[in-house]
């Protein structure tokens, strides 16, 4: 079965449950990762008001998760958001992962397609699989 073969969603909730104790750090590559990606495509500005959106939104269900995205410039290693992951136990950190990944996948599917939001988590994907191996 290749990737090809599963939704967006279930792509992710796949690397995100790849090793449940490395969550945080998974979680962190994995939005380099795309956020390199999604820069090419929609620029830095666009992500940055993206991500500023899917952390509001998870930030309903997660209060802790409390990040602001504008800062990525002088963050780019999602510092901040790896300090608020850590602050929480696994289980906790690894649910607002997943749905932080899924809001932001939602809103690619409706902003630029499932098209090109599959080529870029293939894209970010692919890079996470040959950085791990």
């Amino acid at each position: 079965m290749t990737t090809h073969d599963h939704s967006p969603r279930d792509l992710i909730a796949r690397e995100l449950a790849r090793d449940p104790d490395a969550i945080v750090n998974t979680s962190i590559e994995l939005l380099e990762l795309l956020a390199d990606e999604l820069i090419e495509c929609i620029g830095e500005q666009g992500f940055e008001i993206l991500l500023f959106r899917t952390i509001q939104h998870v930030n309903l269900d997660f209060t802790w998760l409390m990040f602001d995205p504008r800062s990525r410039p002088a963050d780019p290693e999602f510092n901040a958001l790896r300090r608020c992951f850590e602050a929480e136990d696994l289980a906790e950190a690894g649910a607002a992962s997943l749905m932080l990944f899924n809001t932001l996948i939602d809103s690619l599917l409706l902003l630029i397609g499932k098209h090109l939001t599959m080529s870029t988590l293939h894209a970010a994907l692919s890079r996470a699989e040959a950085h791990n191996n």
